[in-house]
């Protein structure tokens, strides 16, 4: 298989049959220390509001500094996945599926604030970064 760049870091494989694979290499960058926005936010959330981890004093804040880095490790590790601080597409993911057991829990537990915030979270997180998903 020949592997091909194609537009913003989205990567081709050709094989011999003809077919194309698009790789799993996303055209964006991990959400990490340094970034700030939305995505951060979104990481911020789940690590704080739904896993009870600090984030820091600075709180939910959209920027991505050593305390939410060192959350986002810690939530890692609770979660049985690798480690580096990073929210890449398995993070991601792992979020997305934790909020989302969340959600259902809260639907069927009849806790209507939790339904709701979890709820806005589905709704608005895969729009800000498709690591969330």
């Amino acid at each position: 298989m020949q592997w091909r760049r194609v537009g913003r870091g989205a990567t081709v494989g050709v094989i011999a049959a003809g077919m194309l694979v698009l790789s799993t290499a996303a055209a964006s960058a991990d959400i990490n220390q340094g970034d700030h926005g939305k995505p951060v936010w979104c990481v911020q959330h789940v690590v704080h509001t739904y896993a009870g981890i600090s984030i820091g004093s600075s709180g939910e804040d959209s920027d991505f500094g050593p305390a939410t880095k060192r959350a986002v490790v810690t939530y890692q590790t609770q979660m049985g996945i690798d480690h580096d601080g990073q929210v890449g597409t398995v993070t991601g993911h792992v979020m997305f599926q934790d909020v989302t057991n969340i959600h259902r829990v809260a639907s069927q537990t009849g806790d209507t604030q939790l339904f709701q915030d979890t709820g806005g979270w589905l709704s608005d997180c895969p729009r800000a970064s498709s690591y969330f998903r």
